[in-house]
């Protein structure tokens, strides 16, 4: 587990690193890429040992779903996370979006208001238009440097009868917000007066500092439906898939069926084994990676002290930073200019996520330190003039 190893991803055809999508998004390929939500991390050993010996068969026929696949992610929830899974409330999914795509499909007709918290994962708002739904802003309120849900907002939200869905980010992408449980059970309980399902995308679960928790909105909603991947915890994006945990029997039925005329109950066998294998096997690897990424955050804590007009939102998790760059007084278009043409870094603008992130960018950090010390030199003298 070595997280000091500087990987050569340009290799792997991966989208962070790839010249010509660089290209594309900032009009130049000399960049430090730090803004695709993956790890620039070798994956757990579980998941290459798992590969190498399922190649090594030289058979690659249909499948079925390996059955200790759904009982490997419960015990996972469960262990890791004190959250009691039925594996019977587990069903595979192509990714979270597809999750979320689906329940906006299932919870709302065309027209429907769907509600979301910018600043947000940008794929939220980008679902609700592709589906012809009405996008609902719930924006959260940045209070001394914390972001917090507006309840009174949500609640006159909710109780408009036109708006039947809200969609969650728990923990929060891009703010870094493990949201506690007392203000889930505010949610839950302003979501069940006024009849709105809440889908909520939980790909971050796993990534928690220490003095924080993450609680499974599940465990204070009845009715809920969940969207839970291994992508983000093991860095196995490119390779595995989602789940969708839903208790109501009713709702999951309705899924499933959903997900059946699509044609994607049937799974890929690769992706499932890779999934069995680092629910199984990747707690160390995961350990090893919080220590790490504490290790990151602490040192982006400590460059910033002495950068002039540049904050940082404090993280509960998530391996994403959400800077404040409004102490520099430029706009959202000379801020895209001077990341990308004085510090020469690839970050996620914040306007991306909303207008509520303008003046904000989004920086992955699950890199190594050396890549990470490289960026924040480029930062500093590119606000040093």
């Amino acid at each position: 587990m070595d997280f000091d190893e500087l990987l050569d991803r340009r290799a792997t055809g991966a989208e962070k690193w790839n010249p010509a999508t660089l290209e594309g998004i900032y009009g130049t390929s000399d960049l430090l890429p730090l803004w695709v939500a993956d790890m620039d991390f070798r994956s757990p050993a579980a998941a290459g040992a798992y590969l190498h010996a399922r190649a090594d068969v030289d058979e690659f026929g249909y499948e079925i779903e390996p059955p200790q696949v759904r009982p490997t992610v419960a015990n996972w929830c469960a262990t890791r996370h004190g959250w009691p899974v039925d594996p019977e409330h587990l069903t595979a999914a192509p990714s979270v979006v597809n999750v979320l795509g689906a329940a906006v499909q299932l919870f709302t007709e065309p027209g429907d208001g769907v509600i979301i918290q910018p600043p947000v994962f940008f794929y939220f708002a980008l679902t609700v238009r592709r589906n012809e739904r009405k996008l609902v802003n719930n924006p959260l309120r940045l209070v001394d440097g914390r972001y917090e849900m507006d309840f009174e907002d949500l609640e006159a939200k909710a109780a408009d009868p036109r708006n039947k869905l809200l969609i969650l980010c728990n923990p929060h992408n891009p703010i870094a917000r493990v949201w506690t449980a007392d203000e889930l059970r505010s949610v839950d309980e302003i979501c069940r007066r006024h009849g709105v399902h809440v889908v909520s995308d939980e790909i971050h679960g796993d990534i928690v500092y220490p003095g924080h928790v993450y609680t499974p909105f599940a465990r204070v909603a009845d009715n809920a439906t969940t969207a839970l991947s291994p992508a983000k915890t093991f860095n196995v994006a490119g390779i595995t898939g989602a789940f969708a945990h839903i208790a109501d029997d009713t709702a999951r039925q309705r899924f499933r069926e959903f997900q059946r005329r699509l044609g994607l109950m049937k799974k890929n066998a690769l992706e499932q084994g890779v999934t069995e294998a680092v629910y199984r096997d990747g707690a160390e690897w995961v350990d090893a990676l919080m220590g790490y990424l504490g290790r990151n955050v602490a040192y982006v804590r400590e460059r910033l002290d002495q950068i002039e007009g540049v904050e940082l939102i404090e993280p509960d998790g998530t391996y994403l930073m959400w800077l404040d760059f409004r102490g520099l007084g430029l706009d959202r278009k000379q801020l895209s200019t001077f990341l990308v043409e004085r510090a020469r870094l690839g970050l996620n603008a914040g306007s991306v996520f909303g207008r509520e992130g303008a003046g904000f960018a989004r920086m992955c950090i699950a890199c190594p330190g050396r890549t990470l010390e490289e960026a924040f030199d480029r930062l500093e003298q590119a606000v040093a003039g």
